[in-house]
């Protein structure tokens, strides 16, 4: 009796890992076969994460290369404007993997482990959230590899790397925030994302909000905010976030004797005189806008919704553009986020959270160039890729799951489209 136990768990077991596994195969294989030989460059946090084993932040000392851009020189020592949380990851590998520290090995295929890792992760969050089976194997498709994640793990350079560590963490602050465990818990989590893509952090009240409308029909009512346990959980997630920005104002201080400088504002004037937008590119010697400047917003808008490829009088007839591509054009499923017909209040949190991220990103000097797609919607995915399951769950009928098939399928072929594209152009 005891080993048919044994038995049926262990067959129980193998089962519940046989989907992940085969998840992270297929993604990873499919990573790694769209771009076999990766370029090994602008492996920036390697050399960071050296600097950290040598207890500095200063990556002078490192070997990084002279044609690395965004580094900020401070005398004799040069820093890495990004936040530290992508370094701090590679920190055990470099140790383990000295030939790491070149920066010349390696990077990239554990860029793109670690998306395949977040197309695992993403798959459970939805089971989390009760999304059906075909839901959630045509949601998962699509996020592995019709959104900017696919471009982004087969790339891994500095830019892309860190948006892939920026969906891992926050992955894994949602998933602790939907199996309901202490607030402190997915809080500490967004403070480590935070420290790979400051833009995250904005989706805290989102946090908040998702707890509260689990106990209440309505977020502003009276009970809902004099609610004990509203207050206990603000109080948490206000905790768990706050030693993550004490610690980037020292991290500034650490690197340029100022809280609140960055280093963006050296790449911001490095990048003087380059074509770094379309707008630019289209016309020579206009005025360049700020680091952060309302005056971007359109130019961003304009590669969210309207960006064409580009058209070329060859064989190709179109190429994708540097500047990035209409997420209309390279991931069309997500015309299902705005077709959620539940009344599940969550929804309007989780358009909250894309609109509080899409701040800073929208006022933001480039729209993510070289890029395919637009990468800084990554910061943003997982909330939409939600509102896109509830769509796709919402809208079951034989009509509806064709067309959900068919635009994944569209999405994943522009995706190979533009890695292909990519890897011909050498970006």
């Amino acid at each position: 009796m005891t080993f048919k136990l044994t038995s049926t768990w262990a067959l129980s077991s193998a089962r519940t890992l046989a989907v992940p596994i085969a998840i992270f195969a297929i993604a990873f294989s499919g990573y790694y076969l769209s771009n076999p030989h990766p370029i090994e460059w602008y492996q920036h946090q390697i050399y960071g994460a050296k600097a950290l084993l040598h207890g500095t932040l200063d990556v002078s000392g490192t070997g990084i290369p002279d044609y690395y851009q965004d580094v900020v020189p401070r005398g004799e020592h040069k820093y890495l404007p990004f936040p530290i949380g992508p370094s701090l990851i590679l920190v055990p590998f470099v140790a383990i993997w000295p030939a790491w520290g070149d920066g010349n090995s390696g990077g990239v295929y554990f860029t793109m482990v670690l998306g395949a890792v977040n197309v695992v992760l993403f798959w459970y969050l939805l089971g989390t959230l009760g999304v059906s089976r075909n839901t959630r194997l045509l949601v998962t498709a699509f996020f592995a590899f019709g959104t900017p994640l696919f471009y982004s793990s087969t790339t891994g350079t500095v830019w892309f790397y860190n948006q892939v560590v920026g969906v891992f963490l926050l992955l894994l602050a949602l998933i602790a925030l939907f199996k309901r465990m202490p607030a402190i818990v997915p809080a500490v989590l967004l403070g480590f994302a935070f420290l790979a893509r400051e833009p995250i952090i904005l989706s805290a009240p989102f946090f908040l909000y998702w707890l509260i409308t689990r106990r209440h029909e309505s977020m502003f009512s009276r009970e809902a905010v004099f609610d004990r346990r509203t207050i206990y959980d603000a109080v948490q997630i206000f905790a768990g976030l706050l030693p993550f920005v004490i610690f980037w104002f020292v991290y500034n201080v650490a690197r340029f004797d100022d809280p609140l400088y960055t280093g963006y504002e050296h790449v911001w004037d490095t990048y003087a005189g380059l074509q770094y937008s379309f707008y630019l590119k289209e016309n020579p010697g206009a005025e360049r806008f700020a680091l952060l400047d309302v005056r971007n917003i359109p130019l961003h808008l304009y590669t969210i919704f309207l960006m064409p490829p580009q058209f070329v009088p060859d064989w190709s007839i179109f190429r994708p553009s540097p500047y990035g591509m209409s997420m209309v054009l390279s991931s069309p499923a997500y015309i299902y986020a705005f077709l959620v017909r539940r009344r599940d209040i969550a929804k309007y949190g989780l358009w909250l959270a894309i609109a509080l991220i899409s701040i800073p990103l929208l006022l933001h000097f480039t729209q993510g160039w070289v890029q395919y797609g637009y990468r800084f919607s990554l910061d943003f995915a997982l909330f939409l890729l939600i509102l896109t399951a509830w769509g796709f769950d919402d809208n079951q009928s034989r009509t509806s799951r064709g067309i959900q098939v068919f635009l994944v399928g569209m999405s994943i072929l522009a995706g190979f489209w533009g890695r292909h594209w990519a890897n011909v152009l050498g970006w």
